[in-house]
């Protein structure tokens, strides 16, 4: 079977998948990138493709990095003589441009997709972008969501339910299971080198953007500090570093907090092995890839109602804690609480092992090409 993908950007979590993908009995997997990546995502790109991979010429559209136009995507599916077509959205012209493609070719096409009905939106762009949503959700064979949320929020918009596989922004579970089993003698070793005491440590992985809520975080910080020993990592860069540094000066935490910048995705199963507890304080987060990273280290997390990925990632309550977006006492009491049972990371990964093995890459592939293989030969109607 011969599968397309049209994806924004390569990523250090989504390549491994589709290697996995293309490892399927009787696969040739084509995946076409908008971009090779972002300035705002600085990944070493270095990452083995065990697919045919290839970043289409092109541009971002007046500057923003998540608007692609690349002229050649409906010329590259027609050469790749796909089954097929997967898509990673439907919100620039290079996926419309593929859309209009399929159904002229009458090629079934899939929907990824990743948005939740929760998110926050301006209410123009729900009037402008609903009728247009209704027709590529319509029209899709099938949809791909993420998790719970965003299959709510497709079949919301007429999407099939019937042709439904979950396809999470999963890491490589797998590997970082393995790594943090490894890593984990050396955890002494390893606080030392960062400069850490016996004092427990939460840790924050993404970007310093408003949306992350990192301020709120460092509001709640000082809150655990009144009354625990505790060190906050806040890992990440990002337009608002200098404004969230001078604000951990103003709460006199900044001796508790660490900001040791961007870390690469080979950096980071060694942070988590010497971390106690993670968090993502989101005011808007359409998954988490980093939250099943942080839970497949083995560290319990504290997420808000607005990150997209709690749902299906946040099994047990000794797993991990949801709390409502932008309020620091909440958030404070929620880290306190973890911090306070300090379970070991083998426990946590018992008690996760049931959402370990729903998403791990090995199983979503599985059920992927099986839902391609069921439902690809179905009639398509062309468009004229």
């Amino acid at each position: 079977m011969n599968i397309a993908v049209v994806t924004p950007t390569l990523t250090p979590y989504r390549d491994p998948f589709w290697n996995t993908v293309a490892k399927q009995p009787n696969v040739d997997l084509h995946v076409f990138y908008c971009t090779k990546g972002t300035s705002d995502r600085p990944w070493e790109a270095d990452w083995q493709l065990d697919f045919h991979g290839e970043v289409l010429p092109g541009r971002a559209l007046a500057g923003n990095g998540s608007c692609y136009w690349n002229p050649s995507v409906a010329r590259r599916l027609a050469e790749s003589q796909c089954d097929a077509i997967l898509l990673g959205g439907y919100n620039h012209p290079t996926m419309v441009r593929a859309i209009l493609y399929a159904r002229r070719r009458r090629i079934p096409y899939y929907l990824m997709c990743e948005s939740f009905l929760g998110l926050r939106r301006a209410t123009y762009r729900k009037i402008l972008k609903t009728p247009f949503v209704r027709w590529v959700v319509k029209h899709a064979r099938g949809i791909l969501p993420t998790g719970t949320l965003a299959r709510e929020y497709l079949i919301h918009y007429g999407g099939n339910a019937e042709a439904c596989c979950f396809v999470p922004n999963s890491p490589d579970l797998d590997r970082l299971r393995t790594l943090a089993r490894e890593l984990a003698p050396d955890r002494k070793r390893l606080r030392a080198a960062r400069g850490w005491g016996d004092e427990p440590v939460i840790i924050y992985v993404g970007r310093l953007i408003w949306k992350k809520g990192v301020d709120v975080l460092l509001r709640a910080m000082k809150h655990v500090v009144e009354t625990r020993s505790a060190r906050l990592v806040v890992a990440g860069d990002g337009v608002e570093r200098p404004k969230l540094e001078a604000l951990a000066a103003e709460l006199g935490i900044a001796d508790r907090v660490d900001f040791p910048g961007f870390l690469q995705p080979d950096e980071l199963p060694e942070w988590y092995a010497a971390a106690d507890v993670f968090t993502l304080p989101s005011l808007t987060e359409p998954w988490g890839v980093v939250v099943m990273e942080a839970l497949a280290a083995g560290l319990p997390v504290v997420v808000t109602e607005l990150v997209g990925c709690h749902p299906d990632v946040v099994n047990d309550p000794r797993v991990g804690s949801v709390v409502p977006p932008g309020k620091p006492e909440p958030l404070a009491e929620a880290l306190i609480r973890h911090l306070d049972e300090r379970l070991d990371k083998e426990t946590i990964h018992t008690l996760w092992d049931p959402v370990y093995r729903r998403t791990r890459h090995a199983a979503v592939a599985e059920k992927l090409v099986d839902l391609l293989r069921r439902t690809a030969n179905e009639p398509t109607h062309a468009i004229r």
